[in-house]
């Protein structure tokens, strides 16, 4: 179990740097910067910022992800396989914005939809718990560097 928690936050890592890449080379070619992420509002608090931008998305969106590859041959990659990716990766780039810059978390949620699939394969519904932990890693990455930027006021 410890290698498959270990492997879901690499996992998160890599589904924050393939979200900033994608983003960065869509910026590159339309020539202006498009839609990411939202920030936070600048007078949120810590604990509402990591509420809203790490644990909210992470419990809402990854379930339905998973749930879908789930539904899937678990035992081999097959065309419903195929077929449930395509449709994460539209329904996350839609869902997102759908500009040249949410390619890139539609690419993420594509690798957070295929190892979910491997997850469950591997572990069962365990699987869920693998997906957001990964999802949360992937947002956390991003608020921390937020932070860091543009570090909160205190009240007052």
């Amino acid at each position: 179990m410890g290698k498959l928690i270990g492997q879901a936050v690499l996992v998160g890592a890599a589904l924050f740097t393939i979200s900033l890449l994608v983003r960065a080379v869509a910026n590159t070619i339309v020539g202006a910067s498009t839609r990411g992420p939202a920030p936070p509002p600048p007078d949120a608090g810590i604990w509402a910022v990591f509420a809203s931008w790490v644990l909210l998305p992470a419990v809402i969106e990854t379930p339905f992800v998973t749930y879908l590859v789930r539904r899937t041959n678990r035992e081999r990659v097959s065309l419903a396989l195929w077929i449930m990716l395509a449709i994460i990766f539209g329904g996350a780039w839609l869902l997102h914005g759908a500009s040249p810059g949410t390619l890139g978390q539609a690419c993420a949620f594509l690798l957070m939809a295929y190892m979910s699939w491997d997850w469950s394969r591997q572990a069962g519904r365990v699987a869920y718990g693998l997906a957001i932990l990964s999802h949360a890693v992937w947002n956390g990455i991003g608020m921390a560097i937020h932070l860091a930027k543009h570090p909160p006021h205190p009240p007052g």
